[in-house]
């Protein structure tokens, strides 16, 4: 199993309090995570990788412009503390721990630093969890670009179809499927999948429904 990090296993709206201190609306934090990911795709189509921490900054810097506030050096670092002390989402536990126990590996892929999740990691709680924690910036790119989930492949020395995605992000679930491994939807928050993309064979409520569904299927193999 190969798990996303951000919003799927770390609840990003532990930020929102920081961010409606900042910019005086929590609602701006879901604008800065958006423009990161946006950015994060710009310059890995445009062949132009920026280290994820930098491009956080960098889309910390653009929403204060447009809100014509100036941080300051302490207040930019009360977000990057704050990422890097994120708590797991409830149901991130009892579903590892099932997991575990019917007897898959557990690895975690995500775009952040590997400084950045490390220290995430190990700050909630989670490293032991997982025996493998993993960031796609050694392939140079970012998910959903095939090449980003070469990295998991390369670390487990697996073949695409013998691992699985585990996501609340649908283009990060359709990006893992065009690339040739299995995916499972978390449809955390409004929960829907764009039609434009891929619909993975496992779709449910949380991740501990996920967790139930995936090793239900595995059973079924």
């Amino acid at each position: 199993m190969v798990f996303d990090v951000n919003e799927t296993l770390l609840d990003l709206s532990t930020l929102d309090p920081v961010f409606a201190d900042l910019f005086g609306d929590p609602h701006s934090r879901r604008e800065w995570f958006a423009s990161l990911l946006h950015w994060s795709t710009v310059t890995t189509l445009t062949g132009s990788f920026v280290d994820f921490t930098r491009l956080a900054g960098h889309c910390l810097d653009q929403l204060a412009t447009r809100r014509e506030i100036a941080l300051d050096a302490g207040q930019r670092q009360r977000v990057f503390d704050a990422v890097a002390t994120l708590a797991p989402h409830d149901d991130v536990r009892p579903a590892l721990a099932r997991l575990r126990a019917a007897g898959f590996t557990l690895t975690a892929l995500t775009n952040s630093a590997q400084s950045t999740v490390d220290a995430q990691f190990a700050n909630a709680g989670l490293d032991a969890a997982f025996d493998n924690v993993l960031s796609v910036e050694s392939a140079g790119c970012y998910k959903p670009h095939p090449a980003a989930y070469g990295v998991a492949l390369k670390a487990l020395d697996a073949t695409p179809e013998s691992l699985r995605l585990i996501a609340c992000h649908d283009w990060d679930v359709t990006g893992a499927l065009r690339a040739g491994l299995k995916a499972a939807f978390v449809a955390r928050g409004d929960g829907s999948l764009n039609a434009a993309g891929e619909r993975p064979d496992i779709v449910g409520h949380g991740l501990a429904d996920v967790a139930e569904r995936i090793i239900a299927a595995d059973q079924r193999a």
